[in-house]
Formats: C-alpha cells, sequence, structure tokens
C-alpha cells in the first residue's frame, strides 16, 4: 500500500466504524465508574442517581469484598445481605473475561489501588513464546496447535508464505473461537487499533446484553479491542480496560443478587514502551540474503510481516547461519532456532547456549556467554545426574526474571506450540517492533508485544472463586481450572 492510498482506507474505515458503532442501542453496563464513597470496611455505590448508595460491597481484613449489601430504601443501610463466598459454584453462573495483553504488574497495581475487590489476589501466569495470542489461547484453553505463529506464516509443505488479513478476517487461524461465547467479528479487530475506546465499549456492552439473553453456565468472554487500548494508550488504556470490565462485574454481581463467579485473566504481557520499526529487510539484506516469501536457494530467506509485535519469524535452508546474522540486527535481543532435538539461543553479544529436553525436565549448556542469564540462578536449583532441570523448578525460580522460563519455552516455540515452526525466531528489545507496514500509518506504537522478556510474558490471571497459585504457565489453567471449578475446562470444549 502507498502512502497515497492510507487517507483513503483511514476514510473507509472510519465509516466502517461509523456504521458499527453510531447506530447502538442505549448501553447495556450503566454501573457508576467511581464509588459514593470507599474505606476500609465498605465500597458504597449508587447505581440509580438517587444521590443515595443502593450497592454496598463489603470488605474483609485483607481488603477483599465479601459481601454485597443491596437496599431500595434510599438510606445505605441494606434491605439484604449476600455472603457471595459461600453462594455455591453449583447455584451460580460463571463468567470469564480474558483481556488481550495486560500485563501482571499492572494489574496487581490496579487492583492494590482499591479496584476489583472482587477478587482474589492475582497469580502471577507466564504466556508461551512468543507471546503471541493464538498460542496463549491454544494453552490455557487446551486446544490443539495452531498453524503458524499468526495468521501469516511460512509453510513448508507449501514453501511460501501463506494466509494473512483474508484468513484472520475469516478467523481461520483462530479453533478458540468455536469455544468462546463472545468474540466481536473480526473486522472490529482492526477498529480496535484505531478506536480502541469506542470498540470496547461496544464489547462490554455487547457482552453484557449476551449474558441477560443466554442461559449458560459458563460464558466465556474475550475482549480483543484493549490489545488496542494497550497499542494506543500504553498502560493508561489498560487501565481504562479494567477499570470497564469491573463495572461489568459490578453489575452482573448486583442484578443477580451475588449468584455468579467471575474469572478474570489476559493472554500475554505487553511492553508499555513506545517502538520503532526494526530495519531486519536492510540488514539482512546487507549480510547476502535474499528476502522472499519463497525459498529456492540457499540464500532465500522467509520473512513473516504481519503483526506489529516485538518478535519476528524467519525460514530458510541455513537456519544457523541466518540466525547469527538476523540477531547482530540492531534491535534484535535473541535468536533461536532448532538444532537435531535441540535448541540453540543466541545473543547480540555473540553468547551462545543449547537447550535440551528429557521428559519434563531441560537442560542449559552456555558457552561462549550466557544469553538466558541464567549463571546465578542455576546453581540454587538442583539438576540431574545428566544435567536436566525440573521445568515447574524452573519456572518458580524465574518467573520474575529477565526471561521467565526459558528453557521449555524456547523448547517449545521450536517444536511443539505450531504446526509450522518457523526456522528461525527472533525476539526483540521492547523499544522496536516488526511487521506489516501497511499498518504503520495507523498506529503509533505506544506498547506492544512478542518477544521472550519478562514484560512481554508475564500475564495474570484471578478468580472470585477461590485463590490460584501464586505462579503459573498459560498450559496450567485446564487443571487449575478444573479444579477451581469442579468441573471440565473449558464447558463448551
Amino acid at each position: 500500500m502507498t502512502p497515497a492510498c492510507k487517507p483513503c482506507l483511514r476514510a473507509i474505515l472510519a465509516l466502517v466504524a461509523a456504521a458499527a458503532l453510531a447506530g447502538c442501542r442505549p448501553p447495556a453496563v450503566t454501573f457508576p465508574a467511581k464509588p459514593l464513597m470507599a474505606d476500609a470496611n465498605a465500597i458504597v455505590y449508587d447505581t440509580n442517581g438517587d444521590g443515595q448508595g443502593d450497592c454496598l460491597f463489603m470488605l474483609d481484613s485483607t481488603g477483599r469484598a465479601t459481601h454485597l449489601g443491596l437496599t431500595g430504601r434510599g438510606d445505605e443501610k441494606p434491605d439484604s445481605v449476600v455472603d457471595i463466598d459461600n453462594v455455591p459454584i453449583g447455584d451460580c453462573r460463571h463468567v470469564v473475561i480474558i483481556l488481550d495483553g495486560v500485563g501482571y504488574d499492572l494489574a496487581k497495581e490496579f487492583r492494590n489501588a482499591g479496584h476489583l475487590r472482587l477478587f482474589h489476589p492475582p497469580s502471577r501466569l507466564v504466556a508461551p513464546y512468543p507471546t503471541l495470542t493464538d498460542l496463549c489461547f491454544e494453552d490455557f484453553l487446551g486446544l490443539e496447535p495452531v498453524k503458524g505463529m499468526e495468521a501469516e506464516y511460512y509453510d513448508r509443505g507449501k514453501n511460501r508464505i501463506v494466509g494473512g488479513s483474508g484468513d484472520y478476517l475469516d478467523a481461520d487461524d483462530m479453533p478458540y473461537n468455536r469455544v468462546l461465547n463472545y468474540r466481536a467479528d473480526t473486522i472490529m479487530d482492526a477498529l480496535g487499533y484505531i478506536y480502541p475506546s469506542s470498540v470496547f465499549q461496544k464489547e462490554i456492552n455487547d457482552a453484557k446484553r449476551l449474558f441477560d439473553k443466554s442461559l449458560t453456565q459458563e460464558v466465556l468472554v474475550y475482549f480483543v479491542s484493549s490489545a488496542g487500548l494497550g497499542t494506543k494508550n500504553g498502560a493508561e488504556g489498560h487501565r481504562e480496560a479494567l477499570a470497564g470490565v469491573e463495572r461489568l462485574v459490578n453489575q452482573i454481581l448486583q442484578e443477580t443478587r451475588g449468584r455468579c463467579k467471575f474469572t478474570l485473566l489476559s493472554d500475554h504481557g505487553h511492553t508499555y514502551t513506545p517502538g520503532g520499526r526494526i530495519d531486519m529487510e536492510r540488514h539482512l539484506k546487507s549480510k547476502g540474503w535474499n528476502v522472499s516469501d519463497r525459498i529456492k536457494s540457499g540464500r532465500d530467506v522467509a520473512y513473516v510481516r504481519f503483526g506489529l509485535v516485538t518478535c519476528l519469524s524467519l525460514s530458510g535452508m541455513h537456519p544457523a547461519e541466518l540466525a547469527a546474522d538476523a540477531v547482530t540486527c540492531k534491535g534484535a535481543d535473541l535468536a533461536s532456532y532448532a538444532e537435531g532435538d535441540r535448541v540453540v539461543v543466541l545473543d547480540s553479544t555473540g553468547g551462545r547456549a543449547v537447550i535440551g529436553r528429557r521428559a519434563d525436565r531441560y537442560s542449559y549448556q552456555p558457552g561462549p556467554g550466557d544469553p538466558l542469564k541464567l549463571a546465578a540462578i542455576l546453581p540454587k536449583l538442583q539438576a540431574d545426574a545428566d544435567g536436566y532441570y525440573d521445568a515447574d523448578d524452573m519456572l518458580a525460580a524465574t518467573s520474575t526474571h529477565l526471561y521467565p522460563a526459558p528453557l521449555q519455552r524456547l523448547w517449545r516455540a521450536h517444536f511443539s506450540v505450531v504446526e509450522n515452526p518457523p526456522d528461525v525466531i527472533v525476539s526483540l528489545a521492547d523499544e522496536y517492533y516488526s511487521g506489516s507496514r501497511d499498518l504503520d500509518g495507523f498506529v503509533k506504537i505506544a506498547s506492544t508485544h512478542g518477544g521472550l522478556n519478562y514484560r512481554n510474558s508475564a500475564a495474570f490471571i484471578m478468580s472470585t472463586i477461590a485463590p490460584l497459585p501464586p505462579v503459573l504457565r498459560s498450559r496450567d489453567i485446564p487443571a487449575n481450572m478444573t479444579r477451581l471449578t469442579g468441573q471440565p475446562w473449558p464447558l463448551g470444549k
């Protein structure tokens, strides 16, 4: 797309947005954004606008809301009080709200500031690598591997880059859509990056209407526009998304008189760092590579440029050489490739390490250098006789590390999370992104995701049902949610 075409497309998208959003019905979510009063004992809301409190959330000694008080008398003395925790889960509906891309630290900070007090404290959730939505959904819904890292990917059998925007709009790359009860039409995904607040308001209102008319015990809701809120507005955009969810949750709980449970989670983290494009095309060409959508010779490289993310995928006949050249590009942090049944990881300073796997144990053989910065961590862990570390021990030891659970996540990236893994995966510094040039004119990147580091990797999950373990991988959610609810997870799978 030429620069001259972009204003025309922007105008077309504006018309589509107006058609999609302008004729909306009155909002379904009307719960006040701010309480009438709040102290250490209660949070009081005026939901009917008469200046008197009529919905009270009573707090325990930890500051969590455990009782719901409702009144219609206007004197702020509840007519009825519901012990929320003691309402049996079998008597409740369960609403699961999935936000695209809200980081753990931001969610924790938001709750600590007095919000979302119905929920138990959030658990840190380590996403798969690359930290991309399709892979995260695959893990936490227990679904089969997706075809590629993104809707566009290199298909080795066809020897070409396949997919793209058409497949994305058709949702061909999204097997999780069959499980969700609510997900906006994919045309809203693009609009959600340009008009994120408007699309988000449409989503929460549509989700509320779906909840009101549906009878399913479990309701899985995915708000994709929170991705646009974060990308365009950074951390403040994600606070807006969390505040909107709080209004939705509070209203549903009030209207059901406490007979609803909620689980809230995000798929991956976010950089919360403004980014510029990495010039990987020019860099590879300067190293003698021919960037193409097919691989016909030893110097051809298939470079996928789809979303605007802090990682990139390359394929070619000589992965070791390709990775060594790619990682020296300004903005690259790490590059990895498969070598037999192992994964080799390189850093931009010449560091190299080899990752091996046996069952659910992983080895790390650095040299030269220490690209994953594990030298101070591994001596504290117990390795077996062959130098392999337990994946759970590694998770516990590295959950706040620069690269959380890096051995397992890197190995899975090359061998199990997608049907068509690229030959080389490059994780970028937070200040850089790769992807479609057509999108650059529409979205100024205030934050994005995709890389291996903590900010990209640390998502969150919290529930009103009970606390979850403090640290989880996305792939641990099915078993934990089954224990939490006493039912298979998810019910619609």
